[in-house]
């Protein structure tokens, strides 16, 4: 029978894969599918980016962005890599891209750090030390504070975190428990974690990384309690061993994101001088005493400027998230749709030449619903996307129209004043309020809509090696970062219920999106069934009617479930009149085409899928829903490929093997599979001890040969039935 020792597995039928369009022995025969299904596009795929990505110009700097990162693929391989071996790289990538940039000076828009975080390949400690602790240090610093600090943190010559959670607490902030008391005779804070729960937990970064943080702790001066500040405090010295009074380490492996170090910290009794509080707001004195920085009134923006101003660090941050929340949906999409398309399962005509094994089978995304999925998350990755762009660019406007109208000295002029062109930010607050919602939602939207799309791919989908269920398990903690939908929601309810009662009270119709509330000055006032039509017109008056008609029974109830359906119809509504400003800002008639069918399917699979259209509309209206649903289904089939490939993601981003832009899918999941390390060994561990006394290895030396028993039974048989 031959050596039968043990041999990793290699080709046993002869050539190498080799993608073609036929299949064979090296070839699953994908390879001329996707580029027959780009020649059915309607538009031109570069228009459609440009309009994603709000013009040519932001296209080329995305690209731009992106393309240090072709010099640092890790590929597949990443998916069988130890954590020790992801930090690793991290560390070694991030710095190699980012260090000569920093050098320079070169500072990220929001928007950039948003492709940079969805587009990321490997993402690590220093993703914090960036993303939280460097705008936290450029936030709440001093000039002085910031000289000392700022250049080592851009050259990489320390690396921090952001301590702020604790084993207890989390989006509670004013519960944190760890403490900073001034000791006035050695001018020094005394950091102490007082309690189990008072423990530094879920710190990204701190686990074996960082060698510095901010830290959010409770002031205590001479007894009494300021309130939460933050401090910069050493965490590790030159050996990289924790500084006396610190106890740290790191959480354990997480669901995925495991090139972070995400970790915890205790302290016992660590003293940090006097000048590492955070000091641009507040200082404490030698003496022990709090004093409350006031610029003088010729050095920056008024007081009410200022506080508008204050609101845009953390609206930034938001709208950073709810874009990176777009971008990692378009990842999946992408791997979803081009696998879809390649995919083949069931019979074209199943009744037709029914012995016929080989008779041709239909691409999945053919099925109706499967292409609903698919196009109903493609549409909200866009819907996502463009809510944050056009948030980004409020707050370019709103900034600069602080600056120039904030000034109270006379140094500014007058017209700049009191130019009614100038925008000084009405509808800020009414912003921040939906962008802590919009947070929440859009980030759920994003983990679920990923997980669905995995969903979409079937078995295939569950490998790492699909690119979606890595990234999904990456991605998914961030739809609880800063707090979960209904902790996010409950602040948007909350002042849209404060806005009811100032419009009630005053008779003044709130500014910005909220000015659908000005019925409600009434208290009597009910709304009416809406005649709903499959256009664009009609889908916002309906979903602007459904987020009303949530705010009144809110109002009735003024009760956690009503407050959270009322938030979240508000920023559906929300989204959708960015999408729908999108479509009508489009130029190019073909992409304005595409763009309006997608705005429409946002919006019905609303009326499809969603709640609360008790009466706004009848079943007639989502009777008409669904006839519409599936005519546009229908419009965008041909151009599916095209609009994933719009999104301009790279492959070595999205590191699939289901998702490649070739097509070659079944190549590059055997080849995954063949190269999996559990195939360069000989029999599994634990083999000896724990099945080999089991088997039986008579039966098994016949190496697949009948045996002798079965071969006398079916000779018997032969005879009987002589």
């Amino acid at each position: 029978m031959g050596d039968h020792s043990y041999q990793v597995p290699k080709d046993i039928g002869g050539p190498e894969l080799i993608p073609s369009e036929v299949q064979s022995w090296s070839s699953g025969g994908t390879a001329g599918i996707l580029p027959a299904e780009r020649k059915k596009a309607t538009f031109d795929v570069a228009k459609m980016t440009s309009v994603i990505y709000g013009g040519d110009e932001n296209v080329k700097k995305r690209k731009f962005v992106l393309a240090p990162g072709k010099r640092h693929e890790i590929g597949l391989a990443k998916h069988e890599m130890s954590r020790e071996e992801t930090m690793a790289k991290h560390f070694h990538h991030f710095i190699a891209i980012h260090k000569s940039f920093t050098k320079k000076g070169y500072r990220p828009s929001p928007e950039e750090t948003a492709w940079m975080a969805a587009c990321s390949m490997n993402s690590g400690a220093l993703t914090t030390h960036m993303g939280l602790f460097l705008p936290t240090l450029v936030a709440q610093t001093t000039s002085a504070q910031q000289l000392q600090w700022l250049p080592r943190t851009m050259k990489f010559q320390i690396v921090g975190a952001y301590a702020q959670t604790e084993l207890g607490h989390g989006s509670n902030v004013r519960g944190l428990q760890t403490t900073a008391t001034y000791d006035i005779a050695a001018q020094q804070f005394v950091i102490e974690t007082p309690t189990l729960q008072a423990t530094k937990f879920w710190n990204s970064g701190v686990g074996t990384c960082a060698t510095h943080c901010v830290l959010y702790a409770q002031l205590i001066l001479k007894g009494k309690c300021y309130g939460v500040h933050v401090f910069f405090v050493q965490l590790r010295d030159e050996n990289h061993y924790p500084l006396p009074g610190i106890e740290i380490g790191d959480c354990g492996k997480k669901l995925g994101d495991n090139a972070i170090d995400t970790g915890y910290i205790r302290f016992k009794d660590h003293r940090i001088p006097r000048e590492h509080m955070l000091a641009k707001k507040s200082i404490v004195t030698a003496e022990g005493e709090y004093v409350k920085n006031t610029p003088p009134p010729s050095s920056g923006p008024s007081t009410a400027a200022a506080e508008k101003l204050s609101y845009m660090t953390m609206l930034t941050a938001r709208s950073n998230m709810i874009g990176i929340s777009g971008g990692k949906l378009a990842l999946a999409v992408t791997t979803a749709v081009r696998y879809s398309c390649v995919r083949k399962q069931g019979f074209v005509n199943p009744s037709k030449d029914v012995t016929n094994y080989k008779a041709e089978e239909m691409q999945i995304i053919d099925y109706e619903y499967q292409n609903y999925r698919l196009m109903k998350q493609l549409a909200t990755s866009l819907g996502i996307q463009f809510t944050s762009r056009w948030m980004m660019e409020r707050f370019t406007q709103l900034s600069k129209g602080l600056w120039k109208v904030g000034f109270e000295e006379d140094d500014e002029p007058a017209d700049a004043k009191n130019d009614a062109n100038v925008d000084t930010g009405a509808d800020l607050p009414e912003i921040h309020a939906s962008s802590a919602g919009l947070k929440g939602l859009c980030c759920r939207l994003a983990s679920d809509g990923m997980e669905d799309c995995r969903k979409c791919c079937g078995g295939h989908g569950y490998l790492l090696a699909s690119g979606i269920a890595a990234s999904w398990a990456d991605y998914v903690w961030q739809a609880t970062a800063e707090g979960d939908l209904v902790v996010m929601l409950l602040q948007t309810a909350r002042f849209q219920l404060k806005s009811l009662d100032a419009l009630r009270a005053t008779g003044e119709a709130p500014p910005g999106i909220l000015e659908y509330l000005t019925p409600l000055k009434n208290p009597s006032f009910t709304l009416s069934k809406t005649s709903f039509t499959p256009t664009l017109s009609s889908l916002e008056e309906v979903l602007k009617n459904r987020a009303l008609q949530a705010v009144i029974n809110a109002d009735k109830r003024r009760e956690t479930m009503a407050m959270v359906n009322a938030a979240e119809r508000h920023c559906y509504y929300f989204m959708f009149l960015k999408f729908k400003k999108t479509v009508e800002d489009t130029t190019d008639t073909e992409v304005a085409k595409v763009l309006h069918q997608l705005c429409m399917l946002f919006g019905l699979s609303q009326i499809i899928d969603g709640s609360g259209w008790g009466g706004i509309i009848g079943s007639e209206g989502q009777q008409v829903a669904e006839v519409a649903v599936a005519d546009i289904l229908k419009a965008l089939r041909p151009n599916a490929v095209s609009l994933v490939d719009s999104f301009d993601i790279p492959d070595r981003v999205l590191n699939s093997a289901i998702g490649r832009s070739d097509g070659n899918v079944y190549e590059a999941l055997f080849k995954n599979a063949r190269d999996s390390p559990l195939n360069t060994t000989g029999p599994f561990k634990g083999y000896s001890e724990f099945l080999k006394p089991h088997l039986d290895m008579n039966f098994l030396k016949l190496r697949g040969d009948a045996p002798k028993g079965l071969k006398n039974s079916m000779k018997a048989r032969k005879k009987a039935k002589l």
